[in-house]
């Protein structure tokens, strides 16, 4: 399956709303009246903890001083601060309720690496939290063969390839316990209860020696371009 950016397509989502609103948008009581390409830089302020404000004027095609001057206003800052527990919470419900492949999860947990640190852990927190519970409930589940809820093995398999594969981008301490205690349980009992012929590391090996976070920063910078462009 093909690569899948979220944030792309949220970004893309925002933009096309905002383009066709029969009226300007109201954030906090504030009446906000933008170029559109302002208000999508405002929006892709989400990618500073990991790229340079070149690197967003690129991607947006627009100079760097604009982007500079753009910062200063109150409204851009206004967009800014809205739209990053907006998008937290619109990643978190995607990965909960949609089933990825194991190169869209990759491509997905590269896209989470590359966030502002406070949005990157605004989305990781919660969904971790929500995760080694489940996962401890399933091993006490299968130690004292209790029968397991079907949308509790597809809910941990979600959350488990996503960890994953974040792990390889982004390493946290979660990572002894994720390798020690939840990969076992995902092989020997969630992916045989779910009819998964094919355990994962293989392919997610690959994935990772041959799509590097380089490459799916460019590909993803493609992704944004083209976001843009459709809105010029």
């Amino acid at each position: 399956m093909a690569q899948i950016f979220l944030y792309q397509q949220w970004l893309h989502q925002q933009l096309h709303e905002y383009a066709h609103a029969s009226q300007p948008p109201k954030l906090h009581g504030r009446r906000v009246v933008m170029p559109i390409h302002q208000y999508g830089a405002a929006l892709m302020q989400a990618y500073l903890g990991g790229n340079s404000l070149n690197w967003i004027a690129e991607q947006i095609g627009i100079p760097i001083k604009r982007v500079r001057q753009w910062r200063q206003d109150l409204q851009f800052l206004l967009v800014m601060d809205w739209s990053k527990p907006i998008f937290s919470d619109t990643f978190k419900e995607k990965l909960i309720i949609n089933d990825y492949s194991v190169t869209q999860y990759h491509t997905i947990s590269a896209e989470v690496s590359l966030l502002e640190k406070s949005l990157r852990l605004s989305v990781r927190s919660p969904l971790y939290r929500r995760f080694a519970k489940l996962g401890q409930r399933l091993i006490s589940q299968h130690q004292n063969d209790i029968d397991f809820n079907t949308y509790d093995l597809r809910l941990f398999r979600r959350l488990f390839l996503f960890f994953l594969c974040l792990e390889y981008h982004w390493s946290s301490k979660a990572q002894g316990q994720i390798r020690k205690n939840f990969l076992p349980l995902a092989k020997d009992v969630v992916w045989p209860l779910l009819k998964q012929k094919a355990w994962i590391e293989p392919s997610l090996e690959s994935l990772q020696q041959n799509t590097p976070l380089s490459q799916i920063r460019l590909d993803l910078g493609s992704r944004l371009n083209e976001t843009f462009h459709r809105f010029s």
